[in-house]
């Protein structure tokens, strides 16, 4: 994980005492995690392709299905512009916001284990295949992303085409067509394997066990409020920014990435139970986080 503080060897002083031998279990075990990690968006994707479906639109929005169809040379961004629409999206995302507020309630009664069993029989019904499908991708050429660099390319180049080759009522070349589809494939896998599992992976590392269901909690609905708010608003913004909208979130990985690099310490190798001496020692976080010698001799 980068980081942006620089900590002496205090530290790390009971790094040593933990045993860090890589055994088959945990091999297993980061298996079966970087396969859950794949199949972030594939929610998202699932129930963005089916708003797209015009079987779907008959039924459900003939509205948008007209607008669909209407070849309106002006409105090609704001052809599934519809609150109602995008909220057969983000509706999975506020269901998740409502689990949320009793899944630490859950985790600390029922524990870990149990839960997540649960969750991976009901996701597994409807989806296997998927899982295997996006490894084999990410085997081959996940390494080789990096999520700044990735990202920011792929927002840039996708508004770049968009102005150049959508609207005015133009169908997208094949050529075109083919080229994005790469580019958000390429977005997706990068994402995947970086700022995805941050929100996971953050918390499970700073977060005493005392703690750590009760803020995991937190920071899953906090994500998920976010993430409602783009799905509901997505199409919208797409209407009015245009291609624009995919240089704001250049702009937003920029920022991201800058914050990560500057504000979240490093924690590599630190034991949890010494995660609060890095921000004791850090330039920034060092203000707010008191340091418990300070404090006895501020008392004193």
């Amino acid at each position: 994980m980068a980081g942006g503080a620089f900590v002496d060897g205090s530290a790390l002083k009971r790094a040593h005492l933990y045993e860090h031998k890589i055994t088959g279990y945990l091999i297993f075990s980061c298996i079966v995690g970087a396969m859950g990690g794949s199949l972030f968006g594939y929610d998202l994707g699932v129930s963005g392709g089916v708003t797209s479906m015009d079987d779907f639109l008959i039924e459900f929005f003939p509205k948008v299905y007209e607008r669909k169809h209407a070849n309106l040379t002006e409105t090609d961004y704001c052809k599934y512009d519809d609150q109602m629409l995008t909220l057969f999206t983000s509706s999975l995302y506020f269901a998740a916001l409502v689990s949320t507020f009793g899944a630490s309630s859950l985790t600390k009664n029922k524990g870990r284990k149990a839960s997540i069993l649960v969750g991976s029989v009901s996701f597994f019904i409807g989806a296997i295949l998927n899982a295997f499908a996006k490894n084999i991708a990410m085997l081959i050429v996940g390494r080789i992303l990096l999520g700044f660099g990735i990202g920011f390319g792929n927002q840039i180049a996708t508004a770049i085409v968009l102005a150049v080759s959508f609207g005015g009522g133009k169908k997208l070349s094949f050529e075109v067509a083919l080229f994005l589809v790469i580019e958000i494939f390429l977005f997706v896998l990068a994402y995947g394997r970086s700022w995805g599992p941050l929100g996971w992976l953050v918390p499970s590392e700073l977060f005493p066990l005392e703690i750590r269901s009760a803020a995991q909690s937190v920071v899953v609905c906090v994500n998920m409020i976010f993430t409602a708010i783009v799905a509901q608003f997505f199409l919208m913004s797409l209407c009015h920014l245009r291609y624009g909208i995919f240089l704001l979130f250049a702009g937003l990985i920029t920022i991201m990435s800058l914050f990560v690099y500057f504000f979240l310490p490093e924690t590599k190798q630190v034991p949890i139970e010494e995660i609060y001496l890095l921000f004791e020692k850090h330039w920034f976080w060092k203000k707010i986080v008191k340091s418990e010698n300070n404090e006895t001799a501020t008392n004193a």
